[in-house]
């Protein structure tokens, strides 16, 4: 559907008093970069911050369906299976079993040695400790909503110094 060409005139020149209500929705979108940001790894932060290190092995593969939307076009099938590590590593004379959440690269396989970054205090809180890895998906999504809300509160803070005008929408 065209836009029609008043609507275009009028926010081409009421473009300032829009951009001055613009923080509004950058607070918006920043809030929900960050509850994504925090759902999706708030345990991998407090593994990277206070966890711990050792050494480990991929005892066996878990079959698991990794759930898609089902395409008009496709099979039928609502997901495809992928295997997820299952890995076992030793602290404190005790062996600890865990199920990694993240896929593996290509190529690891049973008995590989891994690196496990673990919670001291609960050690069944475990990752499979992959550098970049670590920080997917969530690490974006907090850098782009720390930067989002920034922006938002020097909007705001723009909005509460600045004088504002009587009628703000005059053409209504």
């Amino acid at each position: 559907m065209p836009v029609p060409d008043s609507q275009v005139s009028w926010i081409l020149s009421n473009r300032g008093k829009i951009l001055r209500y613009a923080f509004i929705l950058q607070f918006l979108v920043a809030a929900a970069l960050l509850t994504a940001a925090h759902f999706t790894g708030h345990t991998d932060l407090r593994l990277l911050l206070h966890g711990a290190r050792a050494n480990g092995k991929i005892v066996a593969f878990q079959q698991r369906q990794w759930h898609t939307h089902r395409n008009p076009s496709s099979t039928g099938m609502y997901g495809r299976n992928v295997y997820l590590p299952v890995v076992e590593f030793e602290v404190q004379g005790a062996i600890v079993r865990f199920e990694e959440k993240k896929l593996v690269t290509q190529g690891e396989g049973v008995g590989w040695p891994v690196t496990v970054l673990y919670d001291p205090a609960n050690p069944s809180v475990a990752r499979i400790d992959r550098p970049f890895w670590n920080w997917m998906p969530w690490a974006p999504l907090l850098a782009i909503g720390i930067l989002l809300a920034l922006a938002a509160l020097k909007g705001l803070l723009t909005f509460l110094t600045q004088p504002q005008p009587a009628n703000p929408f005059p053409d209504r």
